[in-house]
């Protein structure tokens, strides 16, 4: 699922995207995102939408709603789905998403390596 697939709303703070004031608001952002690699992903994002003449739809009422898209839930599940998205293979070249992806599932695999806090306080009790 790429941004390109969101819900838009006007003045919705829930919604992905938000028209206000004439202006749009992307509230998709994640703070800890490369900031490059983030703009990057909307133009390309952008670009694709322009080129197939996607229609956006109605502004959203309920951007919480059950039949919403959803974004991955983790990590791992927005790395599979960057893998297979033949519009960012496209514009960023194969060799670059493969690459990206490779670095963050390394990543990934790393964090679930990890025993957290939660993890300690849990379940440290049982032994």
């Amino acid at each position: 699922m790429c941004i390109r697939d969101s819900l838009w709303g006007a003045d919705n703070k829930g919604a992905m995207v938000r028209a206000v004031g004439g202006r749009l608001e992307n509230r998709s952002g994640e703070p800890a995102a490369n900031p490059y690699l983030y703009i990057a992903s909307q133009i390309v994002s952008g670009l694709d939408g322009l080129k197939l003449g996607r229609d956006p739809g109605p502004p959203t009422e309920s951007p919480y709603a059950t039949e919403a898209v959803r974004l991955p839930r983790s990590l791992g599940d927005a790395v599979t789905e960057l893998a297979g998205d033949a519009v960012f293979a496209d514009a960023l070249g194969r060799n670059v998403v493969d690459w990206y992806c490779r670095i963050k599932r390394d990543e990934y695999a790393r964090y679930l390596a990890h025993v957290s806090d939660w993890e300690q306080r849990e379940y440290f009790h049982l032994f």
